[in-house]
């Protein structure tokens, strides 16, 4: 039989509370509202600015800080679909990116990950398993158990 483990919230707030090791910075689109990139100051934040993307059509983009054209560095994106939430996240090394679109198990792993093209089922996220995957990116942790994901590789982006 499996215990289960409860972090006391002082515990919890110390996880939260862990500060990225590279420069990251967000952008964000809330009720039809752009705010602008802004640097990431803590984990903390992150998740705030992923509750605040309630409303459908809403979505925020997190990356290394000056990610653009052609410099290495990875990023991570979440939109609220109106059903749920669709979380990417990439690699780039400037001329190969490698995106992943995350899902719930291994129907999200075939599921196909096209541009302009909506999330399957198993790639529709509740928020907090939004949040989940996108805590463990931050902290470079890769997927946590129970996640898939179909990769999409663009060259020359």
């Amino acid at each position: 039989m499996l215990d289960t483990l409860v972090l006391p919230d002082t515990q919890l707030e110390l996880m939260l509370g862990v500060q990225p090791e590279e420069s990251l910075e967000w952008q964000a689109q809330r009720r039809r509202k752009y705010t602008g990139w802004h640097d990431v100051e803590s984990t903390e934040q992150l998740v705030a600015i992923a509750r605040s993307i309630t409303g459908k059509d809403d979505w925020f983009t997190v990356q290394t800080k000056g990610l653009h054209g052609q410099t290495p560095g990875r990023y991570a994106q979440a939109a609220n679909t109106g059903k749920g939430y669709l979380v990417e996240v990439a690699q780039t090394d400037g001329e190969t990116t490698h995106n992943w679109r995350i899902g719930l198990g291994s129907a999200a792993d075939d599921a196909g990950n096209k541009p302009k093209k909506g999330p399957k089922r198993s790639q529709i996220l509740s928020q907090a398993e939004a949040i989940e995957v996108l805590v463990s990116w931050l902290h470079g942790h890769g997927l946590p158990l129970g996640y898939g994901a179909s990769l999409r590789i663009y060259q020359g982006t």
